[in-house]
């Protein structure tokens, strides 16, 4: 019988880093003795792939709440404001049970597919931009724009007020850095600037409606009393805060994974193959590297012991690179066989709402540019910012010419 033992008494690793972000392996193994689990920055991480899955899917494994914060010492203000009334994954249970079917239906399956039109000439016309030129950032250049810009238009915002926030919106990856308490103000700043502009398109909305998401959720406001006036605003403001930062970091990955394991021309090629490079760019660079979860009842895993109220953090970076699932862990394998990582939107009731405007997004700005863009090489260092539960490349250098 294996031993039972307080899961406090695990070594401690710091995964806060862009080495650990870059190179998880290089950090736990690759043998046998690949470190599965460890103390770190926001509660004992888990590593391995399998038991990451698991705990997903177990009703003993809570999300984080507003309780959490409160914990931390944060009593009300904007960030708390946000948190309660316009971020599912964080919000109280029973305030994401009542909010999400009403949100769910904002992402409907015939407006994901109406969408790829838009996305596919936002695209373009940043690649055109690009081709003035043989060398760029793909973030500043291209997904910081078209990320901002898609999920915008996706929700009805008009494009000319996208500068407005687009600097704003990259600032929720605050919310999961540890320490916590040194980017507050500037989260602060991000979440007021991002709410006062959500509440002046609801009332351009009341007074001209029209067919799009923000309308949609003014129905829904004026037809049940399911959601109110400030959940209202907030859901709108949370849409467009989880629909930036993430999909301008992960595609941006998508570029780096490709160009570095000598894909591009596969994908011009095969451009059936994207998908594909998605989910495995996703894999070795998730733009969310850590689920931080909650224990809800005593429980052990994998002979740690743990009590109710204990954080456990799921390490996505880490688990996309376990050796026991994925042969060649480190390399992108545009063949890879199942199982596939199936992990990165997170799981059941906590599904990430836009994974599919953010999967359709990815898929057609890989397509075009690598069917507009030619010799395309990595062309300097590559600036991670490690972050906390979103995390990802701040400047990835490109050198590249057009396609004839």
């Amino acid at each position: 019988m294996t031993a039972v033992v307080p899961h406090h008494e695990l070594p401690y690793l710091d995964t806060h880093t862009t080495q650990f972000l870059d190179d998880p392996n290089g950090a736990l193994g690759t043998g046998q003795s690949r470190l599965r689990m460890a103390a770190g920055r926001s509660g004992t991480e888990v590593f391995s792939y399998d038991t990451a899955r698991e705990l997903f899917r177990d009703s003993r494994i809570t999300p984080r709440t507003p309780q959490v914060f409160l914990d931390k010492g944060l009593d009300g203000g904007p960030i708390m404001d946000y948190l309660v009334d316009g971020n599912l994954n964080l919000t109280w249970a029973e305030v994401h049970d009542r909010l999400r079917p009403i949100m769910v239906r904002g992402f409907r399956a015939n407006r994901i597919a109406e969408s790829r039109q838009f996305i596919r000439e936002l695209a373009d016309e940043l690649i055109d931009d690009l081709l003035t030129r043989d060398h760029c950032d793909i973030v500043a250049d291209f997904s910081h724009h078209l990320s901002i810009q898609v999920i915008s238009r996706f929700i009805g915002i008009p494009r000319e007020d996208v500068p407005e926030f687009d600097q704003a919106t990259v600032e929720l990856r605050l919310l999961g850095q540890e320490p916590f308490w040194p980017g507050v103000p500037r989260l602060e700043r991000a979440l007021e600037t991002v709410r006062d502009y959500s509440e002046r398109i609801v009332a351009q909305r009341r007074r001209k409606p029209e067919a799009d998401f923000i309308s949609d959720l003014i129905e829904a406001r004026e037809s049940t009393d399911r959601i109110s006036e400030a959940e209202l605003v907030w859901n709108i403001a949370g849409v467009l805060l989880a629909g930036h930062d993430t999909t301008r970091y992960q595609l941006a990955s998508c570029v780096r994974a490709v160009v570095a394991a000598g894909e591009w021309e596969t994908l011009r090629d095969r451009p059936g193959l994207v998908p594909a490079a998605v989910n495995e760019a996703m894999r070795l660079h998730p733009a969310t590297p850590r689920q931080v979860k909650v224990v809800g009842e005593d429980l052990t895993i994998e002979s740690r012991q743990f009590r109710k109220g204990d954080l456990i953090t799921l390490n996505l970076a880490a688990a996309g690179r376990d050796p026991a699932v994925f042969p060649g862990p480190d390399r992108l394998d545009l063949h890879r066989t199942e199982p596939l990582f199936d992990i990165g939107f997170g799981y059941g009731a906590h599904y990430c709402l836009g994974f599919a405007v953010a999967k359709a997004e990815m898929e057609e700005a890989l397509t075009l540019l690598t069917q507009r863009l030619r010799d395309v090489s990595i062309d300097g260092p590559i600036e991670l910012k490690p972050g906390g539960v979103i995390a990802g490349p701040e400047v990835v250098p490109l050198r590249y010419r057009s396609r004839p």
